[in-house]
């Protein structure tokens, strides 16, 4: 997108809402390990050779009603999450895809998270019931437990 000109600016509206879904989708792609403002600034600024941009204005850009950044600012946002620059101008169709892009990304972050919370949940009512059973038995019924457990083990591990 070509730098705006002043009549333009005025017309540029900033979504602070399209950071902050743009942080939730990274930290999807990255194990739900979300990038600090710290961490963002600090590669932005590395990528351009000087300091561009500051942990704390990130942090006022992504409040609602946050400060309007330049466009100089917003072009090294948008390169650092790989993003067109219209992203981040409300109202855009380009905006709409990306949002659509990681609202999706998000969607399937969800899903996984708790197909994985299911297995969990799953496998912790097998150890309990396990346990439960164990509790019941004698010494020598839990070392006998404990040779079958054993030999099981190394089934599966033959099986392999």
């Amino acid at each position: 997108m070509a730098r705006p000109d002043d009549a333009a600016a005025d017309e540029w509206s900033f979504s602070a809402r399209m950071l902050n879904l743009l942080f939730e989708a990274a930290a999807a792609a990255r194990n739900g390990v979300e990038y600090t403002n710290s961490e963002v600034a600090a590669t932005i600024n590395d990528r351009a050779g000087r300091r561009v941009i500051s942990d704390e204005t990130i942090r006022k850009l992504r409040a609602p009603g946050g400060p309007q950044p330049s466009f100089d600012k917003v072009a090294h946002i948008a390169s650092f999450f790989q993003v067109p620059l219209d992203a981040f101008k409300e109202g855009t169709a380009t905006q709409e895809a990306v949002a659509a892009e990681a609202k999706k990304l998000l969607e399937a972050r969800r899903k996984h998270t708790e197909k994985l919370n299911r297995q969990v949940a799953q496998e912790s009512e097998g150890i309990q019931m396990l346990a439960r059973s164990a509790r019941r038995l004698d010494s020598r019924g839990l070392k006998l437990a404990m040779e079958f457990i054993s030999s099981l083990q190394k089934m599966q591990k033959a099986q392999k």
